[in-house]
């Protein structure tokens, strides 16, 4: 991942995008892992994936709550590294300069709306966490987009990555639109969890799947 070349250390950006992206990948799933596993051990036995909420997880005093919150803290800047690191590999491969900067300042506002709601659960100031909401949102959604539509503009690109990003879009969007009819009454407070589930899985699938597949090439630095 790193070598010295006249006297510089350089950055190899394909194998420290493979290194931090697995790392990123990984370190989410022990997370909520881990956090489960003490949400059941708190005597929440009745948890599902088709009625808990990842926030009732982080939103449970105790190690659920410190374990999750801990976790997912930690979480928000390796994942970002692994963002940066993936955007200037596609500037590698040819996304341009405006590209890179908008992407790294969106990813910097998902980001940030990631802190806030896990710094502040919902059971702690309902306010502030609703804050965090729309700029985690919307953060990852017009990332995902902008990403997968790059993605698919270039060359020697596999179709399984820009394909991801856009699934994710999708599952994010319906999970959003079922949060907002449960919110007037229309649905019940189940319907919008497993959305929540499958946005979780399908974001390490894609993180790992990115991570991996850009990471092979490291002729280019």
């Amino acid at each position: 991942m790193l070598t010295t070349e006249d006297n510089k250390t350089v950055i190899h950006i394909p194998s420290a995008l493979r290194i931090v992206g697995i790392i990123a990948g990984i370190w989410g799933t022990l997370v909520v892992l881990l956090a489960t596993i003490a949400y059941l051990s708190a005597q929440h036995q009745d948890f599902s994936i088709l009625t808990t909420y990842l926030s009732d997880i982080g939103a449970t005093a105790g190690w659920p709550q410190i374990t999750f919150n801990a976790g997912t803290l930690i979480a928000a800047p390796i994942r970002y590294l692994a963002i940066l690191l993936l955007i200037l590999r596609l500037g590698q491969l040819g996304a341009g300069s405006a590209f890179i900067a908008a992407t790294l300042l969106i990813a910097f506002v998902s980001t940030s709306g990631t802190v806030i709601m896990t710094a502040v659960p919902y059971n702690v100031s309902a306010t502030v966490h609703k804050i965090g909401i729309p700029l985690y949102f919307f953060g990852v959604v017009i990332l995902q987009t902008m990403i997968g539509i790059k993605e698919w503009s270039l060359k020697d690109i596999p179709r399984i990555l820009p394909s991801l990003s856009f699934l994710l879009v999708v599952v994010y969007f319906l999970f959003a639109i079922l949060i907002g009819c449960y919110e007037r009454g229309i649905v019940s407070r189940d319907t919008p969890v497993i959305w929540e589930w499958l946005a979780f899985f399908f974001s390490i699938i894609w993180i790992l799947t990115q991570s991996i597949l850009l990471g092979k090439k490291d002729g280019v630095k």
